[in-house]
């Protein structure tokens, strides 16, 4: 649904987005923003089908300050991930902040509130909910906070479950399908993603390729193999090894020096589990993780991770340089032409508009050929999703504006992001946009990663650091802890009024 709707809407949301950006300020730029959304809606309505809109009607909420609490991202490593969905101060001519404005607005006159954010500390957002809850505190409406952090805190009773709230309708094309089936737990849910973010859309995985060395080395078109089903594990470290090379003869390979075949994070072990078509849980009929990690289509898939994190002279992780200078180190080496294939969030994408060769974006490689479909992990660590504290008083107020924010956000935000932002002024060529709608096709979590059972999950992270590969040996010695901690998560959540 968001690709056709980007196809549809996105040339009416550039026009209404440019002519906002030459606007004026003050009271003239909220009037000039309001024409160019209607002028967008007439638009639609002459050219397009009919959007899809909740049911909800205008309410006067008094001048109600709407409240997101949103994480900082001021420590090394972190710093592009602010967040850039929630709230605008001001056009500014910048694509994404005018179209959040235009969103805000539009919702703010419609029922007289005001959004704001409350920023907490990188490291403050666990003690902030936790200290507003105790305190029996209104004061956020909402929550945005990375993916991983929420499964303790929902245990503990913080959150309402949001397959309850009112106004909001989940099974709706503004949610994300996906993320709402894979985080629940006991039919329960406690954060969900949808079209109002685009942090979540940011922490999508997959993979880039220098295209000057592609032809250097006469690899052939990474997209012609995509398409063909045949980009698996093993025609990635096929086409790696062709390429590394100690640049300055000094007989040996280093990241600030070389060129290397592909560049890897502590994330990507996970990644390529869930791209091979496994994951460390998965959900039964009653909506119960199940452990599923140790198959033996899980250990051929961790062969290949482990081919790739043994490997010095044709790999670099990333996050075995100093975690501050890892994306710092990862753009340098694309953009001097260093690097056949990087894995990337798509955040990353934006942070190599500086480099001159042109490059292209590929979904994950799968295990083999006869794999049905390209799977994309959303990455928990820097992807976001909204809860509700149980001290919300106006659940009404509430799940109305969240619902008719996330559903205007499909026809503004997402396009902008999308078609406009990502496609038009980054990415590269039109192949590129064929690849992020199979990138976008198939998104998946995984229920034993984000909570963490056992400590299994962030067991696995350290393992292409440290170039481990006793994968079984260390699942055998937690398996057990994981299944406790499976039934303490399902008596915890039972336990919540």
């Amino acid at each position: 649904m968001r690709a056709l709707a980007k196809k549809i809407f996105a040339a009416i949301s550039l026009a209404a987005l440019l002519f906002m950006a030459a606007c004026g300020s003050g009271a003239e730029k909220q009037t000039e923003a309001r024409d160019a959304s209607a002028t967008s809606e007439n638009a639609a309505n002459q050219s397009a089908p009919e959007l899809l809109y909740p049911d909800l009607e205008a309410k006067d909420f008094g001048g109600y300050e709407f409240t997101f609490l949103t994480r900082a991202a001021n420590v090394p490593g972190w710093y592009s991930w602010e967040h850039r969905d929630i709230v605008a101060e001001e056009m500014n001519g910048e694509v994404l902040n005018d179209a959040v404005y235009a969103r805000n607005l539009k919702i703010e006159e419609k029922y007289n509130i005001k959004i704001t954010d409350a920023i907490a500390e990188f490291d403050q957002m666990t003690s902030k909910i936790n200290q507003s809850v105790k305190a029996g505190d209104d004061i956020y409406d909402a929550v945005c906070m990375h993916v991983i952090t929420f499964p303790p805190l929902a245990q503990a009773g913080n959150f309402l479950d949001l397959f309850e709230m009112p106004k909001i309708d989940l099974s709706k094309p503004w949610w994300n399908q996906g993320s709402t089936k894979d985080l629940s737990i006991i039919n329960r849910l406690f954060i969900m993603q949808g079209d109002l973010l685009i942090m979540d859309n940011d922490a999508m995985e997959a993979m880039i390729f220098n295209k000057k060395l592609i032809q250097d080395y006469n690899l052939g078109s990474p997209y012609d193999i995509v398409k063909g089903g045949e980009w698996t594990f093993d025609k990635l470290i096929e086409m790696m090894k062709n390429a590394s090379k100690d640049l300055n003869g000094d007989g040996q390979m280093i990241a600030e020096d070389d060129l290397f075949g592909c560049l890897v994070q502590a994330d990507t072990d996970m990644s390529f589990l869930i791209s091979g078509g496994e994951k460390i849980c998965a959900k039964d009929e009653n909506d119960i993780p199940v452990i599923t990690f140790g198959s033996e289509r899980c250990y051929r898939i961790l062969e290949a991770v482990s081919e790739l994190n043994l490997d010095g002279d044709n790999v670099v992780n990333l996050h075995r340089i100093a975690e501050a200078r890892g994306p710092e180190v990862q753009v340098q080496m694309m953009e001097e032409d260093r690097a056949l294939f990087s894995w990337i969030r798509m955040r990353t994408v934006e942070e190599l508009r500086g480099m001159d060769t042109d490059f292209g974006i590929i979904p994950m490689p799968k295990l083999e050929k006869a794999q049905e479909r390209y799977i994309t992990h959303m990455n928990p660590h820097t992807g976001v999703g909204i809860s509700i504290l149980r001290t919300a008083s106006d659940l009404e107020r509430t799940g109305t504006v969240l619902e008719d924010l996330c559903a205007e956000s499909k026809y503004t935000l997402q396009p902008a992001y999308y078609e406009i932002n990502l496609s038009g002024k980054y990415v590269r060529d039109d192949e590129s946009h064929e690849m992020l709608d199979i990138i976008l096709s198939n998104t998946a979590h995984d229920i034993g990663y984000v909570y963490d059972f056992g400590g299994f999950g962030s067991t696995m992270i350290y393992f292409g650091m440290n170039k481990k590969t006793d994968y079984a040996s260390t699942f055998e010695k937690s398996e057990q802890k994981m299944q406790i901690a499976i039934e303490k998560t399902i008596a915890a959540y039972e336990n919540i009024n």
